[in-house]
């Protein structure tokens, strides 16, 4: 095929492709989902607000070539959704342009070039990803500039000539690095494509020196992104660790690169987003040639007497073997993507057309070796074959005809009018911000309930984005008595039922239809306090930051979730990324399920704001039924710090309210089970299974506990059986550490109603005495008559000696003060070390194994008996055990340095000691004979010149 013909078609190729990137593309795709959106803002920092990163670490990374191109496009077309979505539709013809180019560098042949070209310019694929504001369509371009510029070079005879195509290589292959998160895949295909270059050449001297310009330059590209991650190195793997696999899942592995390959010509993407659910990126006449040119292109790669053209055959083969790992490795996620395997492009679209090459020369060996009978047919056909700048130009243009018409349908009336896509696509939203941007909103307060807090498609697209208050999931409700208030529900967060009480019965205004004819949203309006009357009152004080008023629990339904209705009022505003969490524990403090939640941000928090939430607090499957606590507080996202409770005093009296007590009486059937990390699937009878069991610890002390959980799953009515667990050493000896029924006694087997599963938590100790050493944690099932029916090996413990100190030393000032008649303080010792500095060493002995695992608190009052001048909580003996680990007669001794403000005056500075409970602040009383009862203690003070 001459030049002039393969341009010409060209340029019908790219009006084609212009004809299904640009029309419309402000309105279709639908609606601007949050990632187009994130892009968007991103790309005005950089164009209209003067940010120029190398790398972007919000959400979750992203590389920034497109963003800066966006950019340039937003300072002459504006900050907008078609601004952002014409730099994708460009990038998309230039690849286009560059696939034609690219064909024409790697093989010679404008045939196949021409031919390739086509096929992109109609795929769905890269019509899809071209009217999107996505980075991922960058790769494709550089890709194909980085790989057509690379084989004009070493096609060069001289290196006179080939220097400044590999110089452009060297600099696209950096820019590569900058498009999108599987780009990273490509050097390794590039690097298993050019080996003929440096293996088998005859001019291996000039394949170094280009290879070596091309790799140099390329790195020099790269160097602004690579020392930015060697200074930040978490932000090059944070996306990555978000998909990638943990640990060794080889046949998980195998089984989704197996899916990914097969979506080029099986079973695509199932995604809405991305592609119209289970189509393949080729329909089955082109997947034939695909496989016939990826298969022609592997033979031909060593048979190939020019170095240059091995090289471009191999790159052709393994091309598609590298760059579906992306999708392949992402097996957390939705498998295959289109998304992630957009580093095919364009080099997958060659090998149909090299399919087409070797299906046009064996139809004509066959033709030629058939003997027909004369005929218009024949004469007809044999012109067509003389003439085949003729057949690939027809065979192109063919292709841009029916391929376009396809596509254009497919695209423009298959997927883009459908539901599913416009809210996927978050059209919900981009309504919701046409509506603000001409709402009153003077004088109100307007709260957006969204999928996501202070959602990006709002951010780019209403004037009125800094006026919102945000309501992430809608699972809270914001008051004020000052000024009226303005609830907006989009379609894919609609008005939870928990809230409807609190709304008016009808919506003050419904948004415009959606495709599916529902409305896009939901407006309520307040003009006042709705009525406000929480079952349970309750004054939980968070250091008068923010108060608990109030709760309601619900039923939990059929044992999945338990429905809590929390009340807040903010007194001020927060001190730090303040959130609520609730804990559900049982009676023996073991926590079964937490819940955080940032149902209304903290820093949107105001003064007299009344916060109503709803938590739904999981249950988790196989809990014993029974009573268990919740408790309810307040932490710092940031440091994970709990807020102090303070009583009506102010003191502290904990860093939760203790809901006491709430009955839990799910019945869980035996459908699906989940299964424990250690599975044992044992019958013990016709009704009664052990599936297994989880361990914590696998190195313990003597007289320490470790906890193991018992999976069950029951299928009848059941006898009294009990649990034994035993440690047996090396001498097959052992030692029973616990024998009780399920759930420490409380959920006995004959009392289960089946069928049912059940997980039996517990926390055997090792005996204080138990020699050092291997063991393994033996369990027996024992019936009513202590006859073994089950035993199980529940895997090895080792023991390890305890350094537990049972003589007390000396102190400088002996005491006999007792708190809780629990533990003993039997003395102190107070020394000056330094001017403004004091050791103190407390001396404590458990007088009866302690109940509980206490705090202990010092503090250094001032000369006037005022808290503090420095003070100190911490669980005794350095927090190396905890209280209720300890034995009785057991000593522990504390330490602590006493640094005293520089600008401390003279003066005695009091000390006081006590025990508290964590949970909930209350102190141990202390107990020294012939003085009242007190719950501190006073030590000597710190003398201050």
């Amino acid at each position: 095929m001459n030049r002039r013909l393969a341009l010409s078609i060209m340029v019908l190729c790219l009006l084609l492709a212009a004809a299904l990137r640009l029309p419309e593309l402000a309105s279709t795709p639908p609606g601007l989902h949050y990632d187009e959106a994130a892009n968007g803002v991103l790309a005005s920092e950089i164009g209209l607000r003067g940010e120029r990163p190398v790398f972007i670490a919000s959400y979750t990374g992203k590389e920034v070539l497109f963003f800066y191109l966006a950019a340039a496009v937003m300072q002459v077309a504006g900050d907008s959704v078609f601004a952002l979505r014409l730099t994708a539709a460009f990038l998309g013809l230039l690849t286009v342009a560059a696939t034609y180019w690219l064909g024409r560098m790697l093989l010679a042949d404008r045939r196949v070039a021409l031919l390739a070209a086509a096929l992109l310019a109609v795929s769905f694929w890269h019509v899809l990803f071209s009217r999107l504001g996505f980075r991922a369509i960058s790769q494709p371009l550089l890709q194909a500039l980085v790989v057509g510029a690379l084989f004009a070079g070493v096609r060069q005879p001289n290196w006179r000539r080939s220097w400044p195509w590999l110089l452009l290589a060297g600099v696209a292959l950096g820019l590569t690095a900058y498009t999108y998160l599987a780009a990273r895949f490509f050097p390794i295909a590039l690097l298993l494509g050019l080996l003929p270059l440096l293996f088998g050449s005859e001019s291996v001297r000039l394949r170094l020196k280009q290879l070596a310009l091309f790799f140099i330059v390329g790195f020099v590209a790269l160097a602004p992104l690579a020392l930015y991650f060697a200074n930040n190195p978490d932000t090059f793997w944070v996306r990555a660790g978000q998909v990638l696999p943990e640990g060794s899942r080889l046949p998980a592995l195998l089984e989704s690169y197996g899916r990914s390959l097969a979506a080029l010509f099986l079973d695509g993407d199932p995604y809405w987003r991305f592609n119209i659910p289970g189509r393949p990126l080729f329909y089955p006449l082109w997947a034939v040639l695909l496989i016939a040119g990826w298969l022609y292109a592997a033979l031909r790669w060593f048979k190939q007497p020019v170095d240059w053209r091995r090289s471009a055959y191999l790159l052709l083969a393994v091309m598609p073997l590298v760059m579906v790992l992306p999708e392949a490795l992402a097996i957390g996620e939705i498998v295959p993507s289109n998304l992630r395997a957009v580093g095919l492009l364009p080099f997958i679209y060659i090998l149909p057309a090299l399919g087409f090459l070797l299906l046009v020369r064996i139809a004509g060996r066959i033709w030629r070796a058939v003997p027909f009978a004369g005929g218009r047919v024949r004469l007809a056909i044999s012109g067509l074959a003389s003439k085949r700048p003729a057949l690939w130009a027809f065979s192109a243009i063919m292709i841009l005809l029916v391929g376009g018409a396809t596509t254009g349908r497919a695209y423009f009336e298959d997927w883009a009018t459908r539901a599913d896509v416009f809210y996927e696509s978050d059209g919900d939203l981009v309504a919701v911000s046409d509506y603000l941007d001409t709402a009153d909103l003077a004088g109100k307060s307007a709260y957006v309930a969204a999928l996501h807090y202070r959602h990006p498609t709002m951010a780019f697209l209403s004037e009125g984005y800094d006026q919102l208050k945000w309501l992430p999931e809608g699972q809270a409700l914001v008051f004020r008595s000052d000024e009226p208030a303005l609830y907006i529900y989009p379609h894919n967060s609609p008005p939870p039922e928990w809230a409807t009480r609190f709304l008016p019965a009808e919506p003050a205004v419904e948004g415009p239809a959606g495709p599916d004819g529902r409305p896009t949203f939901l407006a309520y309006e307040l003009t006042g306090l709705p009525e406000l009357a929480p079952a349970y009152m309750v004054n939980a004080n968070f250091t008068d930051q923010v108060t608990l008023v109030g709760y309601e629990i619900g039923q939990p339904d059929s044992g999945e979730t338990l429905s809590l209705t929390l009340y807040w009022r903010v007194q001020r505003p927060p001190a730090g990324n303040l959130m609520p969490f609730v804990h559900l524990e049982d009676a023996w403090g073991y926590r079964w399920g937490q819940v955080e939640s940032i149902a209304y941000p903290a820093d949107q928090w105001q003064p007299d704001d009344i916060v109503v939430q709803q938590v739904e607090a999981p249950l988790r499957s196989g809990m014993p039924p029974g009573y268990y606590d919740l408790r309810v507080g307040i932490f710092d996202a940031d440091n994970g710090q709990p807020l102090p409770l303070l009583d009506e005093g102010g003191r502290y009296a904990g860093n939760a309210l203790t809901i006491e007590d709430v009955s839990i009486f799910p019945t869980w059937p035996v459908e699906d089970l989940p299964m424990p990390g250690n599975v044992l699937d044992m019958q013990v009878n016709p009704n009664l299974r052990l599936l297994g069991y989880e361990r914590a610890e696998q190195r313990v002390t003597a007289g320490a506990p470790f906890w193991l959980s018992l999976w069950w799953a029951a299928d009848g009515p059941l006898q009294p059986m009990s649990t034994r667990l035993s440690l047996i050493g090396a001498n097959n000896s052992g030692r029973i550490v616990l024998d009780t029924p399920p759930a420490r006694g409380t959920f006995p087997f004959e009392t289960w109603t089946t069928p049912t599963f059940v997980i039996d938590h517990m926390t055997p100790r090792v005996p204080v005495d138990l020699p050092p050493g291997d063991y393994i944690v033996a369990m027996r099932l024992l019936d009513g008559g202590d006859q073994g029916v089950l035993e199980a090996d529940l895997g090895p413990l080792t023991v390890e000696p305890s350094n537990r100190l049972f003589d007390p030393p000396r102190t400088q000032f002996p005491l006999r003060a007792t708190f809780g008649g629990e533990i003993e303080l039997l003395g102190y010792d107070l020394r000056s070390v330094e001017p403004g500095k004091a050791e103190l060493s407390l001396v404590w002995q458990a007088a009866s194994e302690p109940a509980d695992s206490y705090t202990v608190f010092v503090h250094v009052l001032d000369p006037e008996g005022v808290c503090c001048a420095w003070q100190e909580d911490m669980i005794p003996g350095q927090g190396a055990q905890p209280t209720d680990q300890w034995l009785a007669g057991e000593v522990v001794v504390d330490n602590y340095l006493i640094e005293m403000p520089q600008d401390a005056a003279a003066g005695a500075y009091p000390i006081e000691v006590g025990l508290y409970r964590p949970q909930n602040g209350q102190r141990l009383l202390v107990t020294i004979p012939g003085l009242r009862d007190n719950d501190v203690l006073y030590l000597r003070p710190i003398e201050m010149e």
